[in-house]
């Protein structure tokens, strides 16, 4: 009895933190444009992303901003592949997209930061807009990301989802997977809050960047950077979600499902530093933790098989609330197929993930 009374109150908790990320998926709103459009620098760390690579310069290259007030740096870090010569390509034709080409690691600070950090100092826009090397960006991209900021904004979370071109099964999943991560984070950002983000799409004000000292304080840590920004830059300035459809970001899925839990392992180490960062955000990834674990005590235990099945059952209603109102105001339509999938296969790899995220057994671009 006491195991299914601490579910019971697990599962209250986590239903109270879907009503919280509900209300707050509610209070956001689109901005309207500004008339004065700062300088910006739009700088993305890339290696190895040659498959990629080419159509994202292609859609930077084509941004409706203003060009005269406009730059990209894209960094190479350590590439191998044919990445650096697509960035002279397109450095060639326009003059606002340069390129660094690094050959060796920083013994002071994990590669993706320090190529970020190379990328940041060798600009100079008043906003930093960042993405990923496999991602595709729309026109009004950077137009959008920068409408929302005021004298009182730190940083701007995008939204990002998976590019859906190849509508296999699996793709479908990763899009309905990372809806509900993102639904949950713009959720708390309607909170004036900051959890987390994603680097595919994200923006910051390089006066809040120098206030929180860049990557120094996290320098050695080899996931994370838009889980730090977020949160360190959200503790001193204004935080916003841009929910215009205009700002949203495609990225590519993984490729095969062994990626796909590599990815979601390295996601969950990211929380092994929240105990001295955000305890209200780890106390909800516990309570998500031990809900999870509800299926599989279930299927473990007879004697309480059914009071369990019904809290699971409960749990998907939770889940669903977040993942519909997170397709209508984030626009990523999911089909109850895919819902059901989801919610029955999640609850098998949650744990796991979780886990082995925590002593840190993922696998990063070296």
């Amino acid at each position: 009895m006491i195991l299914t009374y601490f579910l019971c109150g697990s599962l209250c908790l986590y239903f109270l933190f879907t009503i919280y990320f509900t209300i707050g998926l509610h209070r956001l709103k689109i901005y309207k444009r500004k008339d004065c459009l700062p300088t910006i620098s739009i700088v993305v760390a890339a290696r190895n992303e040659e498959a990629g690579l080419q159509l994202l310069l292609k859609s930077l290259a084509e941004q409706d901003y203003p060009k005269e007030k406009m730059e990209i740096m894209i960094v190479s870090d350590r590439s191998t592949d044919g990445s650096w010569q697509i960035i002279n390509n397109f450095s060639s034709l326009y003059p606002f997209v340069k390129g660094i080409q690094l050959d060796e690691k920083n013994g002071d600070m994990t590669p993706k930061k320090y190529a970020l950090t190379c990328g940041i100092n060798n600009t100079s826009g008043e906003i930093i807009l960042s993405t990923d090397g496999d991602c595709i960006v729309p026109k009004e991209w950077s137009s959008s990301m920068v409408s929302l900021f005021d004298d009182n904004t730190g940083i701007v979370i995008g939204r990002s989802s998976i590019n859906l071109s190849k509508k296999s099964f699996f793709n479908q999943y990763q899009s309905l997977d990372f809806l509900g991560i993102m639904a949950a984070n713009a959720g708390v950002v309607g909170w004036k809050k900051g959890w987390s983000g994603s680097g595919q799409n994200i923006a910051y004000t390089r006066k809040a960047f120098e206030k929180i000292g860049g990557f120094k304080p996290v320098a050695k840590a080899v996931s994370g950077d838009d889980m730090y920004l977020v949160q360190s830059i959200s503790k001193h300035y204004d935080i916003h979600f841009n929910i215009d459809q205009k700002s949203f970001v495609y990225t590519a899925p993984a490729p095969s499902i062994k990626a796909f839990i590599n990815q979601r392992i390295r996601w969950a180490s990211n929380s092994r530093s929240l105990w001295e960062t955000n305890l209200f955000f780890l106390f909800f990834l516990i309570i998500a933790f031990i809900s999870n674990n509800i299926l599989i005590i279930a299927l473990w235990n007879e004697e309480l098989l059914a009071i369990l099945l019904f809290l699971f059952f409960i749990k998907i209603i939770c889940d669903g609330l977040v993942l519909y109102t997170g397709s209508i105001k984030l626009n990523v339509s999911f089909k109850k197929i895919h819902f059901i999938a989801w919610s029955i296969v999640q609850p098998i790899y949650i744990p796991l993930t979780g886990v082995l995220g925590l002593f840190g057994w993922f696998r990063w671009k070296e």
